[in-house]
């Protein structure tokens, strides 16, 4: 039995020990007999079945993994003496901190993310980071240190939207309704290469909606910045309807596909060189809309998706992604049971690993469906890709939005093939503050407005 086996074994456990800390289900005989299943199909390819020694062996690193995996959940709940969340609902508190996150403004308000809490009239320093809500005027800066008059308070529930595990995720366990504001020093406390890039999209930001008009403009931005803000509600709900959210949130599910859609710009290349032009393109774009966690964690399950689908290597892949999953929840065990993002990504990525070969198999009864589909214009690589990500995102799906669209796979089809050109065109556009460039993509856009809300239309008459 080899090492490879146990800590895949292993990691797996603890992903699935985070689960049992969580909802205390009981389920570890389960878990177990799954985990057996999968180290059999691993290893059956280099031996016919397990001995009854190799499988305690494996029980065991089961064992291991599921109670590594619920102690370190329970670490991170544990709250320390200087935690922030002790000022939760201490009445009004006079204290300092720094804009430690890109600020969010929105048109009717503002949110920034607070670090290094330092309150003068206990003389204490906090540890954790606060979200500070205020009014659309004054716009304070990233790297400030401000000093804050307002009330902590617990996030809660909202509309049955769980805002509290959201923020969690984050790291974010402190509201703060503001009762007053004050610039103590400017810049004092940011990263610069951050502050460069915050800069950067401002300015592009700016560009963009002088380049373009409304609704173009909000959807340029949240495609490219990440800015959500700033599409209209009328186009939100558009994309709602037909299931392609994805296209503006840069995180989560299908993201993936938009990179495959992406290298499809560079399908006159080699495999090889077309994979290393799609990683660049990734890298550049992770950058550009801010390197957030969550933008990080979508780019990393989107490269190993690309390489599984283009390489061929899923059993490979397969394993780098558990084990990039490990990571990341050994870091924040909050990610697999609550970020709805990571829990897309990674599904979407297993659904491109394991799925997609499946309708390529000539042999498969997969293969029948997309068979007859035309192979011009990546009609068919899309709809494989679309159907694949969708195959195991499912339910998540359901459970996060309540819904999925019917017709979403066909939209798909139509849409994702024009992603590229517009990212490529609105980019350059923004950067060149060209308005040739913004014309071709205003062009484009016309005809994934006009296919969107055709779609929209049908879904709601359906």
């Amino acid at each position: 039995m080899s090492l490879n086996l146990k800590i895949f074994v292993f990691i797996v456990g603890f992903l699935c020990g985070v689960f049992v800390e969580v909802f205390w289900v009981g389920g570890v005989l389960a878990v177990g007999i799954t985990l057996i299943w999968i180290a059999r199909k691993r290893e059956g390819r280099m031996r016919e079945g397990l001995r009854a020694r190799g499988q305690l062996v494996l029980s065991l690193w089961i064992v291991i993994g599921v109670i590594f995996g619920a102690g370190r959940y329970f670490l991170s709940e544990i709250v320390y003496d200087d935690d922030v969340r002790h000022l939760n609902g201490a009445g009004l508190v006079k204290f300092e901190a720094c804009i430690s996150g890109e600020p969010d403004l929105r048109s009717d308000k503002n949110k920034y993310t607070l670090s290094d809490v330092y309150v003068p009239d206990y003389g204490l320093k906090f540890d954790g980071d606060v979200l500070l809500n205020t009014g659309k005027y004054p716009v304070y800066g990233y790297g400030d240190r401000i000093e804050v008059f307002g009330e902590f308070l617990a996030p809660e529930v909202i509309d049955g939207f769980e805002y509290d595990k959201y923020l969690a995720v984050k790291g974010i366990y402190s509201i703060v309704s503001v009762g007053g504001v004050r610039v103590l020093e400017k810049g004092a406390c940011g990263n610069f290469f951050m502050e460069w890039i915050y800069g950067l999209k401002g300015v592009l930001s700016d560009r963009i909606f002088k380049l373009f008009p409304e609704p173009y403009a909000g959807f340029v931005s949240g495609l490219l910045l990440g800015l959500r803000s700033g599409i209209s509600k009328s186009l939100t709900n558009d994309f709602n309807e037909t299931g392609l959210t994805h296209i503006v949130a840069i995180s989560g599910y299908n993201i993936t596909l938009v990179i495959i859609a992406v290298s499809a710009l560079f399908s006159f290349l080699k495999r090889k060189t077309k994979v290393i032009f799609a990683g660049i393109f990734i890298v550049l774009f992770v950058l550009l809309v801010g390197g957030g966690s969550s933008v990080v964690r979508a780019a990393v399950m989107g490269i190993l998706g690309l390489f599984a689908v283009y390489f061929g290597r899923s059993r490979s892949i397969s394993a780098v992604l558990v084990f990039s999953a490990f990571v990341m929840n050994l870091w924040n065990p909050k990610l697999i049971v609550y970020d709805t993002g990571f829990q897309l990504s990674f599904l979407a990525t297993m659904g491109l690993i394991y799925v997609s070969p499946k309708f390529k198999n000539e042999s498969g009864f997969l293969w029948r469906i997309v068979r007859k589909v035309p192979e011009k214009f990546l009609i068919r690589e899309n709809l494989i890709m679309t159907l694949s990500a969708q195959a195991l995102a499912l339910p998540v799906i359901l459970k996060a939005f309540g819904r999925i669209s019917l017709i979403c796979p066909i939209v798909n089809i139509l849409v994702l093939p024009f992603v590229p050109f517009v990212m490529i065109f609105g980019f350059l556009a923004a950067l060149l503050n060209s308005e040739i460039l913004a014309f071709f993509c205003y062009v484009i856009l016309d005809v994934v407005f006009f296919l969107v809300r055709i779609f929209a239309d049908l879904s709601r008459t359906a």
